[in-house]
């Protein structure tokens, strides 16, 4: 009796597994949006794109605090990364110091007290000073 029991729900799951399906996943590929468009004149000139070799600190702030469009958010923050990454140790130094998100923090808090005058200047030297402001390169830092 055990035995035809076995054999029974060895065959139930067996025709189990043969209806299943098996499906390959497809991550979503996302289709680029005009204001994402690699072309010379972007539908949106306020936009980033990557001719924004100086970039103002008005234009990055714009990008960086931009609620209505996250791309624009990503590519900024993208920026800030890289300008992170290549001055410190020139401008800056000892990164560990501070939290991850202490950077983000302090920069976007002086940009956003900064004057229209002010704002005309490159961000990528607005961002490397701030930096020099909160963990300057001293006698005791590595670099």
């Amino acid at each position: 009796m055990n035995i035809h029991r076995v054999i029974a729900g060895g065959l139930l799951i067996l025709s189990t597994l043969a209806t299943a399906e098996t499906q390959t996943y497809q991550y979503p590929r996302a289709d680029s949006l005009p204001e994402d468009d690699t072309s010379v004149f972007p539908r949106d000139p306020t936009l980033l794109t990557g001719h924004d070799i100086n970039l103002t600190a008005e234009r990055f702030f714009h990008a960086w605090s931009n609620k209505g469009n996250e791309r624009e958010r990503i590519k900024a923050d993208m920026y800030f990364l890289g300008v992170l990454d290549a001055t410190e140790g020139v401008g800056w130094c000892e990164y560990k110091k501070i939290l991850p998100g202490s950077a983000h923090e302090y920069v976007f808090s002086r940009l956003a007290k900064l004057n229209p005058e002010q704002r005309k200047q490159r961000a990528a030297t607005f961002i490397m000073d701030s930096m020099a402001e909160i963990l300057p390169c001293g006698k005791d830092s590595k670099k």
